[in-house]
Formats: C-alpha cells, structure tokens, sequence
C-alpha cells in the first residue's frame, strides 16, 4: 500500500492545507492549522515515549535558576529562566508542561518560518515549507528538549523576518522588532553572534542599502538591542565573564587536529540533520543539481536568503580556527529556516501541487507512525535505561524528602550531588530547592558555607566510590549527617526497570 493510499482518508485535509498555504489571503490562517496539529501530535508522541524517564538534567537546571533571580548565570544568559518563571506561573511544574513548551517553541518556529520564506517563496512552494522543516530533527525530536538551542529556533526567525520587514520599509515598528528579537536570541545563547553578523550583512547587501542607513530604522534597531542587553552586559563585566570562562573550559579543542574533527563533525552533522528534507525535494519536487546550486548560490533578489542561510552556518568555521573551538552540529538547529528556500527557491524549479501533496503525505505518515510506537519507545527506554540516571531522578527526591522530614521539620532547600541527578531531582521537590551541583560553587554560586548551615542540604549520589568520597568531604566540615541507602526501582504500567543503588546523607540545619 502506498503512502497516498494510507493517507488517503487524510487527503483532503492535507490539501485544504496545503491550497491555504499557498493562498496569500488564507497563509496564516492555514499556517497556524498547520502548527496546531503538529505540535499536537508531537505532544502526544513526547508524553508517551517520555513517561518511563524523568526530565534532563539541562531543563531541570533552567528551572533551578528561576529560584536564584539573576542577571546572568554560570554557563548561559539568563533569559530562558525568565521565560520558565513566566510559564510556570500559568502551568504546574510538571513534566507536561514543560514538554508542551518545548513543542510550543519549535511550532512557533515553523509558524515565523513560514512568514521568513514568504519572503522569496509563494504558492505551492511556499506550502512545502512546513512540511520540510518538520522533517528536520530539531523541529520534532530534538526540540522536544527545552534549552539554549531549540529556544533560538524562533527567535532566529523571528529577528530574521523583522530585520528584512525593517529593510524593505525602514518602518520603527519593525526596526524595534529586529532589535527586540536579536536581543532575545542573545541572551538566550551567545551562539546568536553570528545571527547578528548575518543581518548586518544582510542590511549591507540589500539594494536599498543607501536609503536604509540614512533612515532612523538601523539606529532603533541598534538602540533596542544595545538597551535590552546592557543589564545582562553590566553582569558579565561585574562577574569577570562566567559563561565565556564555562566555554573556555569546557569547549576548546585539545589541539589544532581536534578542531578540525570537531568541524567535520558540525558540517556533517548538520547535513544529515537536513538530509530527510532535502531528498524530499530531491524526489517529489524533483529538484535538478542546477536548480539546487542556483538555489544555494542565488545571486538575484534571493542573495539576501543565501547571506542569511550560510553566513550563520560558515562563519562558526573561521571562528573556531581562530580560537580553537570545539563545534557541535547540534548548535546549528536555529539556521536552518530557510532551507526550503535554498531548496525550492530557484525559478528553474516548477513544484507542482501533487508534489507538495506527496511530501506533506510522507511527513504525516511518518509523525503518526511515530505516535503510533511512543509506547513501545518508552518500554524501551524502561527497560534498556536511560543516560545519566535519568530514571531514578524523581524516586531519589522523594527518598531524600522522606529522610529530610524524618529529620527536620524545616523545609529542604538545598540537595547536593553529581550535575545530572540533583538537577533533574531538584524539579520534582515539594520545596522547589536549589541545588549544589557537583559541589562547585561555579556552577552553584548561591551556594557558601553559610548557606549550607543555615538551611542544611540533602547529598544525593549514586552508589559509586568517587560521589560517596565527595559526599563524606562535603559534609565533615558541617558535622556530617545520617547516610540513608536505597535501592530504587522505576515502575511503569505495572513493569519496572532494574533497580539501582543510591546513597541519600541528610546534613541538618544548624543553629
């Protein structure tokens, strides 16, 4: 049975979408159809392949900061904590919700995706684009994880679209936008240089160029920018720069060959990210090699998609040859909006509504197949394990809790350990503590000496020599405390994973 023929009771809804998509007066209307059911089905598809786990580490971590106001944190610009303060001032602090952010997110990209490829795309092209940023992994998979590089999905977009709005008009409105959204995308992750370098380029290869910077329009851009950031700058400057140094120690390749791997491995990693949406339009658009290399290499009215399509994929290259950077592909999720564009946006290419009709059925085949296995996915994950303990996070809270109270009757504010467990543990407590991860005071720095007497801390670990050691060491100077061991188990649908070893010491208060 062919895909056209499984789909076939979903046919014509697929092609009221598709013929909205490509209708200037239905687009968004059809557009935000379109987003709706994805991120619907992709919620269904997280909750159910995510039940057996608990949350990562990284998102457990966000959540922490909201508990320590701040203007910057150790390894990243504060604006993600703003924005978890925010929702979870609406939604309850459960792993849902922060999945329904998730897909939130990534739908608002494909939504402002969709508004930037308008820009050089119409008609039927214009509807394959939906369909082939969801067969990118970052716009699904990927994006499931809330954090420093799915947020920039539609913060890119979004500074994207308003910077060429501000271009074509030099309107204030739209200016503002573009600093607004630059700024957003900045103090999310300083990644987002190179987001800034390819819109300045892209105000300098624009035919309006002249016009442009004799108008107001750069200088409120540059001034919404500048305004928005300073606090986060005046931060970094009083606080001797702790994200930069975090990158310094942690992403510099060991030597000039490392660097070199590490750029082969962002190149290829990026392309095989991109790779199902390109040989969509390889075999349903029938994309020919010269219509592919006019549509990377545009030199007409699309040259600003081109500066904006590579500049920010390039130009990480010569800066981690410069400075000795390790890269990750996976940092490349934001620069990925205008594919289709590069894709489908030369004029020796025709795509045909059957051919959009195909992609579109491929793309909704394979989201529902997906949906169709998230219980087998989640069995699988129960029973092979999940990295970094991230099954046991919640049970290992909820035993520390239990010795905590049978302690103390203060509140538990503080819980100690390895990164990935007490980040991820410290989500699901009832007193929403801060955490002392990997007893570093860098990456805790809310934590001292006087902290730890005042509200005392619970020390969770893993039952492995190297932890216990740390845990005896942190606690002697506080008088130590009563080590507790348990064996924990996950439990799901009536199954449960193998049990592990945890090792819990409750350090009190002191007066």
């Amino acid at each position: 049975m062919s895909i056209l023929q499984f789909l076939l009771p979903f046919n014509d809804t697929l092609l009221r979408v598709i013929d909205g998509l490509a209708d200037p007066a239905r687009r968004r209307r059809a557009a935000l159809t379109f987003v709706l059911g994805y991120a619907t089905l992709w919620f269904v598809y997280g909750v159910i392949a995510k039940s057996s786990q608990d949350i990562n580490a990284d998102m457990g971590e966000m959540v922490v900061w909201t508990r320590e106001p701040a203007l910057g944190y150790p390894k990243h610009p504060p604006l993600l904590a703003y924005i978890l303060w925010a929702w979870f001032k609406v939604f309850p602090l459960a792993d849902w919700a922060y999945l329904l952010l998730a897909v939130v997110t990534v739908s608002a990209g494909i939504l402002l995706a969709i508004e930037l490829c308008a820009e050089w795309l119409a008609g039927e092209k214009l509807a394959a684009v939906p369909f082939l940023l969801a067969a990118i992994p970052f716009y699904n998979f990927l994006g499931l994880k809330f954090d420093q590089n799915s947020v920039l999905i539609p913060f890119w977009a979004l500074a994207m679209w308003a910077m060429l709005r501000a271009l074509d008009t030099r309107h204030p409105a739209w200016a503002a936008l573009a600093g607004l959204a630059a700024a957003a995308a900045m103090l999310s992750k300083y990644w987002s240089a190179f987001l800034i370098a390819a819109l300045a380029l892209a105000a300098l290869f624009h035919p309006q160029r002249r016009e442009y910077f004799r108008s107001p329009a750069p200088w409120v851009t540059a001034g919404v920018f500048l305004f928005a950031v300073a606090p986060h700058v005046w931060w970094l400057v009083a606080n001797d720069f702790p994200p930069v140094t975090w990158v310094t120690t942690r992403r510099m390749a060991a030597s000039f060959g490392d660097t070199l791997g590490s750029m082969a491995e962002y190149l290829g990693g990026t392309a095989a990210y991109a790779a199902a949406a390109i040989a969509l339009a390889l075999v349903f658009a029938r994309a020919r090699p010269a219509a592919l290399v006019d549509g990377f290499a545009a030199g007409d009215d699309r040259r600003l998609a081109a500066v904006l399509f590579w500049t920010p994929l390039l130009l990480p290259l010569l800066a981690a040859l410069v400075t000795g950077t390790s890269l990750l592909s996976l940092w490349s999720a934001p620069a990925l909006n205008l594919l289709p564009v590069m894709l489908l946006g030369s004029p020796r290419l025709a795509v045909p509504r059957i051919a959009v009709l195909r992609i579109a059925s491929v793309i909704t085949a394979v989201t529902l197949l997906f949906v169709a296995v998230s219980p087998i996915v989640a069995f699988t994950l129960l029973k092979s394990g999940v990295e970094n303990n991230a099954a046991y996070a919640r049970l290992a809270m909820e035993a520390a809790e239990r010795e905590w109270r049978a302690t103390t009757d203060k509140p538990l504010k503080l819980i100690a350990g390895p990164f990935t467990l007490v980040s991820s543990a410290a989500f699901y407590g009832k007193d929403r503590p801060s955490t002392y991860a990997h007893f570093s005071k860098y990456l805790s720095p809310w934590v001292d000496d006087e902290r730890i007497r005042r509200d005392g801390m619970a020390i969770l670990c893993e039952d492995t020599p190297l932890c216990l050691q740390f845990m005896e060491h942190v606690a002697a100077p506080f008088g130590g405390g009563r080590r507790v061991d348990v064996s924990l188990a996950r439990r799901w649908l009536g199954l449960e994973s193998a049990p592990k070893r945890f090792v819990i010491l409750i350090v009190p208060p002191r007066p």
